[in-house]
């Protein structure tokens, strides 16, 4: 117990330059737990948002040739998948069986080109809850030719009208309050007025949207798309249902209708969804059911499948001139995109700026303790006259710099954890470009307790690194020589 009290006192001692460094590596920690929380955060919302209109976390499609050698997407067995998904112990808390087509939405003259979905509606009951409806009903969605829309949709094709001011409309607001700014002497912000006008506008028009949008569910509308095959087929379709979104994905009907107007199957799908319960490292549990499925399937290899979209992967696999049934197991993140690789690499930066922060403190903490010792020279000798051994007098000087990078360490962890608690208090839910990265209207924070327990061992060991060759040097002074040191 001697030696933590004197590594103790001499920390003490030397209050200064203690602060001065342990403050350094405070911050270098609070910078990588608040970057890493928040963008931590920002993906997992973004991923539990978009999973509940994609089909899930990690997607199964295939790819075949007709016997006109068209390329088709239908998934003919999900046998040996599901076995697979058994032998994983993937935890999912939806399975997902979907159409999926693309074409043209048209009501009256309006015309907008969308995704379209067929859902089994009475086996996808998760999903069905999760949209935040507006106006109408989902309970007569199966076996039905019933759409439900998306309130932008709505407003694309001319059944609502529009909530957001156009570019046209502020250039005209702005004409106007230019003439009256000029007129009284230019007495006011014409910029922040403007701002102000438009956002009162835009708050009268959704007032009004919402109490129109009941009147559309009813109406018809037209679907406009190729078939499984290539030809191109029209459906009848009735609004059942209007949902308010902040990210329009796709319109959904019931998928057994919806395969007879794509000529596929009755029973058939072309995309399988799973819903993952833990959807962290979403690759590493991709890449196990990849394994888990070869033998089965003819797979696409995974690297040529990270980072891509499936549709490309499709579009890459038709160039290539495939001969036989192609698997692509893929997952949210290559379907996001730049979105999560940005978010990625911003988590990846600060924890770059962190090893930056860290190389510049150890190169601080070398120096400073070479000053210490030639300072304590004569205390060293007095220590090893004393009988201290070499190895007690290293470990001393390691022991001052474990207790160095822990006073660092708390204080910054504690410090970015209260910050991370902050963050999750205002409601943003006014703010719409925000609506995918906010749970319940807020932002939330996740850091992963892997990465930060990596962090902390980084910091202890670059402090005990910086403190090792002088420490050694200390150890090896003869006692005689350092008593005669001035």
């Amino acid at each position: 117990m001697i030696l933590p009290k004197i590594a103790l006192r001499n920390l003490s001692r030397q209050k200064r330059r203690s602060i001065l460094l342990a403050g350094a590596l405070s911050f270098s920690m609070f910078v990588l737990v608040v970057v890493n929380g928040v963008t931590g955060g920002l993906v997992a919302n973004l991923q539990r948002n978009f999973a509940d209109f994609v089909a899930g976390h990690i997607f199964f499609v295939q790819i075949d040739r007709s016997e006109e050698g068209r390329v088709i997407e239908l998934i003919k067995d999900d046998a040996a998948l599901l076995k697979a998904l058994d032998e994983t112990g993937l935890k999912y808390t939806a399975m997902s069986r979907r159409t999926v087509g693309f074409g043209s939405i048209i009501f009256g003259g309006g015309s907008i080109a969308r995704q379209i979905t067929g859902v089994d509606w009475e086996a996808e009951q998760t999903f069905a809850r999760s949209l935040s409806l507006l106006a109408g009903s989902l309970d007569d969605m199966a076996g039905s030719d019933n759409i439900v829309i998306s309130v932008s949709l709505a407003e694309a094709i001319g059944l609502l009208p529009k909530r957001t001011v156009s570019y046209a409309e502020k250039a005209l607001l702005r004409r106007d309050l230019r003439v009256r700014w000029k007129a009284e002497g230019q007495k006011f912000d014409l910029n922040k007025t403007l701002n102000e006008q438009v956002k009162e506008i835009e708050k009268q028009r959704k007032a009004e949207q919402l109490e129109l949008v009941h009147t559309i569910i009813g109406e018809d509308v037209l679907i406009q798309l190729p078939t499984m095959y290539g030809q191109q087929t029209v459906g009848e379709y009735r609004v059942a249902a209007v949902y308010e979104t902040q990210m329009d994905i796709s319109a959904y009907v019931d998928r057994d209708r919806f395969n007879i107007l794509m000529d596929m199957p009755e029973g058939s799908y072309n995309l399988f969804g799973l819903t993952l319960a833990d959807f962290s490292n979403l690759q590493q549990k991709t890449a196990l059911l990849h394994r888990a499925l070869e033998g089965s399937y003819s797979l696409v290899p995974l690297d040529r499948i990270t980072g891509k979209t499936s549709q490309s992967v499709v579009d890459m696999l038709k160039k290539e001139g495939f001969t036989e049934t192609q698997t692509i197991v893929t997952n949210l993140n290559n379907e996001l995109g730049t979105l999560v690789a940005v978010l990625s690499g911003v988590q990846a930066g600060s924890f770059g700026l962190f090893l930056v922060i860290l190389a510049v403190v150890m190169v601080g903490l070398v120096n400073t303790f070479r000053i210490v010792i030639y300072e304590r020279t004569r205390e060293i000798g007095t220590m090893r006259a004393a009988g201290m051994q070499q190895a007690q007098v290293r470990s001393l000087f390691l022991m001052e710099a474990l207790f160095l990078s822990l006073t660092g360490i708390l204080p910054g962890a504690v410090l970015g954890l209260l910050v991370l608690e902050l963050i999750k208090i205002p409601d943003l839910a006014s703010f719409a470009e925000l609506g995918f990265f906010l749970q319940n209207g807020h932002l939330q924070y996740q850091l992963a307790p892997s990465l930060f327990l990596f962090s902390v061992i980084m910091v202890v060991l670059f402090t005990l690194l910086a403190a090792l060759m002088p420490a050694r040097r200390a150890a090896r002074l003869a006692p005689a020589q350092a008593l005669r040191a001035k």
